[in-house]
């Protein structure tokens, strides 16, 4: 089973956030790939961590990045 959440459940997850990430508003190709880093290592702690559900996944993982966006622009003076 974990095999099968690993292969295809976990980047079909960060596919689908990605994509819905990308349409909030316009960003840069760095900005894409450190969301996308940040993304990957937190779907398959999830999945670690026992969550299985594809969609799941998917909403935690954009909560996760809003979360990271928001500290980032805290950080702007």
């Amino acid at each position: 089973m974990t095999d099968y959440l690993e292969t295809t459940v976990a980047p079909s997850a960060i596919e689908r956030a990605m994509a819905i990430f990308e349409q909030f508003k316009e960003r840069d190709h760095a900005e894409l790939v450190q969301a996308r880093k940040a993304l990957t290592n937190h779907i398959f702690g999830q999945v670690a961590a026992g969550q299985a559900n594809e969609e799941r996944l998917v909403v935690t993982g954009l909560t996760r990045l809003k979360s990271l966006e928001r500290m980032t622009e805290a950080g702007k003076p």
